[in-house]
């Protein structure tokens, strides 16, 4: 590398700053024109960070659906053929989900390369998103901020593909967006959107009210201190939220589903919030991804510099990322989804300040700002990378469990196949196969726990009368046991009664274990007389 042109541009830099001050010129406000780093230094933090992003769609577009998102597609199933939400299906996951997972799948389908795809569209629409939040300051922090959260949302495998925490991290980014630009250009319309989306994400997770309240808190006071009319602004705010209230009870009243969200919302969602054997200090040792606790010291001291408090925004974005973290910690299982909101904003605001510190007079902050950059990017994206590229995923279970099924006839299961399964893969084979279940029970969560409630005992006394009233032909066993390591079929012993059911009324045809996937495995089990074909052979 040759020094000398390096050294003119840096001579030149020195004179314009004295010559400004000589002139009685703000020296600050030069010095923020005024470029202290190498020429070089910015394409190649940006053609880093698109090389990366590039590289977790190439290393991970073939895992396949599994986890929470098997879940929701069969859920959109049987909705689809005429089952209740909250009624027929026993599932707690609040109306916005299946409204934003269900608009997905009809966007994209129901395969596993088009979920993947859903996955890369949510990033990159959260790229483009943080692009327009951070265009007064630097763009390059919006880049910046998405291809991190592509890559620690990566690290965390595919079971974390597209989990709700992320479409909603991904909608408030954009509802971010929108009020931004709503108050930058001065048109009240605009904030229709972020009040429709925003309305959105608390239909998935009302963690999140908390934050729509005090964006409009902030909104009204910023407003009034420029003089200028806020009811306008909060009107269509209103609307945009009103909107969504409107498709959620609308979309509960079509289905008839409103007095059985209210019931298990009463039931099921208070007790599986207190289902958790993660104490504080596991929980908030798992908060941040390891980039992060690196750079968040970093981030805190150059927003101090930056007087970062002065603009209402740059507190509009912090103000996400605490909110993010309040709906980690008071959902207290540590999972790493949990924390996408957080993850996701939380990288937009570092860059931001980081970049802005990187044009600052202080030699010592602008060191600060570039080192940081650099680690997160330069040091990273290549970390993280490596470890994507070697997370396996063959998902072995749910193929062998659909070809399994096929041997038995699909035809023959329509509504005679029951999973006793949390989210190993069950419904996803039946979603593949088209198989309707013999009873809407999705999830054994409430069957197979050790802490004693009225609630785990009558919904263990409803699924014993579904089986009673339309007996399965056959009953698909997994040895998952919600927050219990290893697996183990030792959790039928936890429901004696259901054990007794399985030993006298079916044959065990089967048993097939997968070690290389944390040891899952499946029994499968058929009803005592049937004529369905013998599967030893298939062994």
């Amino acid at each position: 590398m040759r020094l000398r042109p390096i050294v003119r541009q840096y001579r030149r830099m020195y004179d314009q700053a004295k010559l400004a001050v000589l002139r009685g010129i703000d020296w600050r406000e030069v010095a923020l024109r005024m470029q202290f780093y190498p020429r070089w230094f910015r394409p190649l933090i940006a053609a880093v960070l698109a090389l990366g992003f590039v590289l977790v769609i190439a290393f991970t577009y073939r895992w396949p659906l599994i986890s929470d998102a098997q879940v929701f597609h069969y859920t959109d199933f049987l909705v689809s053929h005429g089952y209740q939400p909250y009624k027929d299906i026993t599932d707690m996951n609040l109306p916005g989900t299946y409204l934003v997972e269900g608009t997905a799948m009809h966007l994209f389908g129901g395969s596993d390369l088009a979920w993947r795809t859903y996955d890369f569209s949510m990033i990159l629409l959260a790229i483009l998103a943080g692009i327009v939040i951070a265009a007064p300051y630097d763009w390059l922090a919006g880049l910046f901020a998405g291809v991190l959260f592509a890559l620690t949302h990566a690290d965390d495998g595919p079971a974390a593909s597209s989990e709700r925490d992320e479409a909603m991290a991904m909608i408030l980014m954009v509802s971010y967006a929108f009020l931004f630009e709503a108050l930058r250009r001065k048109k009240p319309w605009m904030l229709v959107p972020p009040g429709f989306l925003m309305g959105m994400a608390c239909a998935m997770k009302p963690t999140f009210a908390p934050l729509g309240l005090a964006l409009v808190a902030m909104m009204w006071l910023t407003l009034r201190k420029r003089d200028i009319p806020a009811m306008p602004y909060l009107a269509c705010a209103v609307a945009g939220a009103m909107s969504s209230a409107a498709l959620v009870l609308g979309y509960l009243v079509h289905h008839g589903s409103l007095g059985g969200l209210i019931y298990i919302s009463r039931t099921i969602t208070p007790f599986y919030a207190q289902m958790s054997q993660n104490s504080l200090k596991q929980v908030t040792y798992g908060i941040l991804p390891f980039i992060l606790k690196l750079l968040v010291p970093l981030g805190l001291v150059a927003a101090f510099q930056n007087r970062s408090w002065r603009n209402w925004e740059r507190p509009a974005l912090l103000l996400a990322v605490l909110s993010g973290a309040f709906s980690y910690f008071i959902q207290h299982k540590g999972y790493p989804h949990h924390r996408y909101p957080m993850t996701m904003f939380l990288p937009l605001w570092l860059g931001i300040e980081l970049l802005l510190a990187m044009r600052r007079p202080e030699r010592w902050l602008r060191t600060l700002g570039a080192g940081a950059i650099a680690l997160g990017t330069l040091v990273g994206v290549p970390y993280y990378l490596v470890r994507i590229h070697r997370i396996p995923a063959p998902n072995l279970f749910t193929p062998s469990l659909v070809a399994d099924l096929n041997r038995l006839g699909p035809e023959r299961l329509q509504h005679r196949v029951q999973c006793v399964d949390l989210v190993y893969g069950c419904y996803s084979a039946l979603y593949r196969l088209k198989i309707l279940p013999s009873s809407g029970s999705m999830g054994d969560l409430l069957y197979f726990v050790t802490i004693p409630s009225p609630v785990v005992d009558q919904y263990r006394e409803k699924f014993q009368q579904e089986l009673a009233a339309n007996p399965p032909s056959v009953i698909v066993v997994t040895n998952q046991w919600y927050d219990h390591n290893p697996p183990s079929f030792d959790k039928l012993q936890q429901w004696p009664a259901f054990a007794t059911y399985l030993n006298t009324e079916y044959d065990l045809a089967l048993t097939r274990t997968f070690p290389a996937e944390h040891g899952e495995a499946y029994r499968l089990y058929l009803r005592k007389g049937t004529t369905l074909p013998n599967l030893q052979a298939a062994n």
